[in-house]
């Protein structure tokens, strides 16, 4: 309903307030009189009004009195009669309607008196060699500021300022619901599966707070389909994943089945690379959900590095590779040791794996300084082939293989990279691959020291 729009409540609520504002200052205007700015315009004209008409009386009689009195009345809406020393009312208009209280006061004090409330009455003293002459009035201030007739124009007026006021709230109102309006067009739309929507085409650019909050709307949008679409892509390369093996499994069976029991160990190679993918797929949906805060441990990363080139080693012993570690700085990180070991494993194993026979990996671990504080940078180089250069930046994307069929005959599942950057970024960390000259591949891990301060994902 309308009641309950921000747009209705918007126009409503400033134009009232328009509204009551100005009555209010009239009303306060009236009530006090303005004082004492009133007062001293009040004695001011008054004074001045008093001398003139004594002086009219003087020289002109009763006729030209009584002109300059009607005069005053309708230039200025003071509604006055002069009184003589004797205390006669000259022309016989009477005394002003609310001005007998200040006429008394004036004559009992022998001085001017002034009163400015809701009815502006006074009584101006001139002292002339006959006696002295009273001017008593009654004011009306809204005459002399509207033409006749009054109560019409100054209606006008009012009704002026209000249709003012409320094309005003109108547009204050339109400036802030139209762009809100906007965002929940945009909100709905993305509620109802449509995760394109964005508010900037349809929203003009502003330099104010619903400005940003539409900027930030987008970029939370942008933010949603892109996890989104990794997400599907994620489930589309996993169930591609486990599909191949399976298949295969089920052939090795039929094939034991009609007594050819080579099968089972094909079945058993099959069932070893599942257990190996769907580790890999839990550990990296475990860092995908840590938050930051799990209890983290001191981890000595280089005996740690030594322990994974010990392994590397062993492992690439019975094809001529070897990973040689060049330097090893003493350094201690916090974090997760189990993960931490993931990350230099895949790394190290990525190197093994695509290393010419005959070849060694290089590894080194050095603690450069980096502004304020100390980050211990480990460095993996072999001697492969490297990737091309429009591989490179998608090398650490989950289930990405720079050549299927390489990664087939090695048994790669295109998640150890991706496991590593996720741990780097785990450990505030980062993890950088680049072509060497002429030929190989160089990945770089950085991570913060001890007195560093670990981010959450």
């Amino acid at each position: 309903m309308i009641r309950h729009s921000i747009f209705a409540k918007i126009f409503l609520w400033f134009w009232i307030a328009l509204v009551l504002v100005s009555a209010s200052v009239v009303f306060v205007t009236l009530l006090t009189g303005a004082q004492p700015l009133a007062q001293r315009w009040l004695a001011s004209s008054l004074d001045l009004y008093a001398a003139t008409a004594v002086d009219f009386y003087d020289h002109g009689g009763k006729p030209r009195l009584q002109d300059f009195l009607d005069e005053m009345e309708r230039t200025a809406g003071i509604h006055a009669t002069l009184i003589d020393p004797q205390g006669h009312d000259i022309l016989g208009r009477g005394i002003p309607q609310g001005a007998e209280r200040v006429y008394e006061r004036a004559r009992a004090s022998g001085e001017s008196r002034f009163f400015t409330r809701f009815i502006w009455t006074g009584a101006a003293i001139t002292h002339a060699p006959q006696g002295d002459f009273y001017l008593v009035a009654r004011v009306y201030p809204l005459r002399g500021a509207f033409p006749r007739p009054s109560f019409r124009a100054a209606f006008l007026k009012f009704v002026a300022a209000i249709i003012a006021a409320g094309l005003l709230s109108l547009l204050l109102a339109l400036h802030f619901a139209n762009p809100i309006r906007t965002l929940q067009s945009a909100a709905g739309r993305i509620a109802d599966g449509d995760f394109s929507a964005r508010t900037q085409p349809f929203l003009p650019r502003r330099d104010d707070e619903i400005g940003e909050l539409s900027q930030d709307f987008d970029r939370m949008a942008a933010c949603i389909e892109s996890l989104l679409r990794k997400q599907h892509e994620l489930l589309g390369e996993i169930s591609h994943e486990l599909r191949s093996p399976l298949t295969r499994m089920n052939v090795s069976l039929e094939l034991a089945r009609r007594g050819e029991t080579d099968s089972l160990e094909r079945m058993q190679s099959e069932l070893d690379r599942l257990e190996s993918l769907i580790a890999q797929i839990l550990t990296l949906t475990r860092l995908d959900a840590l938050d930051g805060h799990k209890p983290l441990t001191t981890v000595n990363l280089t005996q740690l590095l030594e322990s994974v080139v010990d392994d590397a080693n062993f492992e690439g012993k019975s094809e001529g590779k070897s990973v040689h570690l060049v330097a090893a700085a003493e350094c201690l990180v916090s974090g997760d040791p189990s993960l931490l070991r993931s990350c230099l494993e895949n790394v190290v194993r990525n190197a093994i794996r695509y290393t010419p026979p005959g070849t060694q990996v290089e590894t080194q671990l050095s603690l450069p300084a980096n502004g304020s504080r100390t980050l211990a940078e480990i460095v993996i180089r072999d001697q492969g082939p490297g990737v091309s250069p429009e591989a490179l930046p998608r090398l650490f994307e989950p289930f990405y293989r720079v050549s299927e069929a390489r990664e087939r005959g090695t048994g790669g599942n295109g998640l150890g990279l991706a496991i590593a950057q996720r741990t780097a970024q785990f450990h505030s960390g980062t993890i950088q691959a680049r072509n060497l000259i002429p030929s190989g591949l160089e990945v770089k891990i950085t991570l913060p020291t001890k007195n560093a301060t670990l981010k959450s994902l």
